[in-house]
């Protein structure tokens, strides 16, 4: 039997806020609303009141008191424990976070801004089905009474690795009311099954499925192998009169001009394998700089001893790998929107400076009274 793992490490904001809300997937992929809460997002449990604020955060921060593996999920009929009686509801939605079970706003609720019904999962009793009872005392009529399960059990869970979800089997074990026929037996309780989708005829505005399925891609003639000959570079002439008249035939035959080596072009660089690839690569490149260093500083002493000569080429080492980094950052960094930038910034200072030099060079004085020229200024004895 596959152990179901948890992961480690405290929910990052991405995930409680889609746990918060909620899911209507009914099975289970995975456990991480079993993983501890940041600090800031704990509340005291001693609180004053027992009843359930769907506003308020959550409660359930010890990730022991949370379900592993629900047996309520969404599509299931359940009944709520108390002054309800037997009304029977839908399951709409889980909150694996809180153990709170979300059910749709009733038809009579006309408010835009209705809640959804929540209760805690341990209010909810699961629906199994009408049964028949016997009669009461005076009457030979039986009966058909709603039975609901007051105890649960299951089999083992089992990890499905073609649909990626855990898988069990549920039953009860205890019902209400108690069917003595069943004393001592396992009723099993069927998992909801999801309602088929249902697809609308098409319109004008889809495709057709004659036109979804027609090849409309050619392969080239010519032979992918590597050991093939590559096939021959047309002239521009060539190349520019087989792709304006498409309708005589080209200087490429039957074959569309394509790229022979695409697998390089199209795969993605970003893929593990490249990545780990790169980074080996790099580790070789370092090992052996570090070792041309070594050898080049061991070459020439120059009175020094062996433990001061490979100090001296750890440190070249260091200060060539940060020049490095940082001119492969600075390089990043600059990219074609920040050369745009700067090339619009420099011309707005050249204009600026341009625009001050020639008001500069238009600038003329208007003559006037009680002006004085320096040179024809007279020292003062």
């Amino acid at each position: 039997m596959t152990t179901a793992v948890v992961p480690k490490g405290p929910l990052t904001s991405f995930l409680y806020n889609k746990l918060r809300e909620g899911t209507r997937i009914p099975w289970t992929t995975n456990f991480n609303h079993l993983r501890k809460l940041p600090r800031h997002l704990r509340v005291n449990k001693n609180s004053q009141s027992d009843s359930f604020d769907p506003t308020k955060r959550d409660t359930t921060h010890v990730p022991k008191e949370r379900i592993k593996f629900w047996n309520i999920v969404p599509g299931d009929r359940v009944r709520i424990r108390g002054r309800y009686g037997n009304k029977l509801r839908d399951v709409w939605k889980i909150r694996r976070l809180e153990n709170i079970v979300e059910f749709p706003v009733p038809e009579s609720n006309t408010s835009p801004d209705a809640e959804n019904p929540a209760y805690s999962y341990a209010s909810c009793q699961l629906y199994i089905g009408e049964y028949d009872f016997p009669p009461l005392p005076g009457s030979t009529q039986p009966r058909k009474l709603p039975v609901f399960a007051e105890r649960l059990s299951t089999t083992p869970p089992v990890w499905n690795s073609r649909l990626h979800r855990w898988q069990w089997e549920r039953f009860a074990t205890r019902t209400t009311p108690f069917m003595p026929h069943f004393k001592g037996q396992k009723i099993p309780i069927p998992w909801p099954k999801p309602a088929r989708r249902v697809l609308e005829p098409a319109g004008m505005y889809d495709t057709g499925k004659q036109e979804v399925t027609r090849v409309t891609y050619v392969p080239p003639s010519f032979s992918h192998k590597l050991s093939a000959p590559l096939p021959r570079v047309p002239t521009e002439d060539e190349y520019i009169a087989g792709m304006s008249h498409p309708t005589q035939r080209p200087w490429f035959g039957d074959s569309p001009p394509v790229e022979t080596f695409l697998h390089r072009e199209l795969s993605n660089p970003h893929s593990r394998a490249k990545k780990m690839k790169r980074w080996q690569s790099h580790r070789v490149y370092t090992k052996s700089l570090l070792r041309d260093y070594t050898a080049a500083e061991m070459r020439e002493l120059n009175g020094r001893s062996t433990k001061e000569a490979k100090a001296e080429a750890l440190f070249k080492w260091r200060q060539k790998l940060t020049a490095e980094e940082e001119a492969e950052r600075r390089r990043r960094w600059f990219t074609l929107a920040v050369a745009e930038k700067a090339k619009k910034k420099q011309a707005r200072k050249t204009r600026r400076e341009q625009k001050r030099r020639d008001q500069l060079t238009r600038l003329s004085l208007v003559e006037g009274p009680n002006q004085v020229i320096p040179g024809d200024v007279q020292p003062s004895r």
